[in-house]
């Protein structure tokens, strides 16, 4: 076990979640990585089903005992493809549990390190916990819940523990290009002109700016923020849709 503080990042293994290991190595802390996929490039790597919450709460038991722990990222997440009146409830079960309830049960587990370490919790919501698109009920749900549990968590938790989420927009990872597979040729082309588009800084973002987010908010620089959600859309929430 390394004597450097250390970051659990869940979804590890995902585009934004390597971002983040990668980005939190930089920053010199120790990095444990969490997701049922292998993750790369960490200290420890736990792999566990981001649903199980009861063997969730196991696993950080026994990671706050063994690390002076100053932040849990909570990035992992499902979508499943279904609209409302649509969704199955297993489909709903699955994204309570793994985009909501699985921050709750890390916390569980490792709350007294990261209290004393004036520790923080991030979590990666979305854009589409605020403005979203039909066809992904539970995923827009789970994350506006996700954020109102960042709102009440960091009252729950301060004045040791700061808790703050960050809201993605489009970010250019596997999972955002294999929503592009659903188009061929030119419409794919089409399809990213017309995100550029809806967004102020006319591009799509990149999961290492989500990761620097994530990275201010650890840090002692946003020691006065807590409550709050960040968005990282490039100002495509700034725009008016019906304009």
């Amino acid at each position: 076990m390394s004597n450097r503080q250390a970051v659990i990042v869940t979804g590890a293994a995902g585009g934004i979640g390597a971002a983040l290991t990668q980005r939190m190595e930089a920053d010199g802390y120790t990095t444990i990585g969490i997701d049922r996929v292998k993750a790369l490039d960490v200290h420890e790597f736990v792999e566990v089903d981001m649903s199980d919450t009861a063997a969730l709460r196991e696993v950080a038991l026994d990671l706050g005992a063994r690390y002076e722990l100053k932040a849990i990222v909570h990035n992992a997440a499902v979508q499943p493809l279904a609209g409302a009146g649509d969704t199955s409830d297993g489909d709903w079960a699955d994204a309570l549990r793994v985009n909501v309830v699985a921050v709750d049960a890390l916390l569980a587990g490792t709350r007294s390190s990261l209290a004393a370490n004036q520790g923080s919790v991030v979590v990666i919501s979305s854009v589409h916990g605020r403005a979203t698109t039909g066809g992904i009920t539970a995923y827009a749900t789970t994350k506006a819940a996700l954020e109102g549990w960042v709102r009440s968590a960091s009252l729950d938790l301060g004045p040791h523990i700061r808790v703050n989420a960050i809201a993605p927009g489009a970010i250019d990872t596997p999972k955002l290009r294999e929503g592009f597979a659903r188009w061929t040729g030119a419409e794919v082309e089409s399809r990213k002109e017309i995100l550029r588009e809806r967004t102020a800084l006319a591009r799509i973002g990149q999961p290492e700016e989500v990761a620097s987010a994530a990275s201010f908010l650890i840090g002692d620089d946003a020691a006065f923020i807590t409550g709050i959600s960040l968005l990282v859309d490039g100002g495509a929430s700034a725009r008016l849709g019906s304009e």
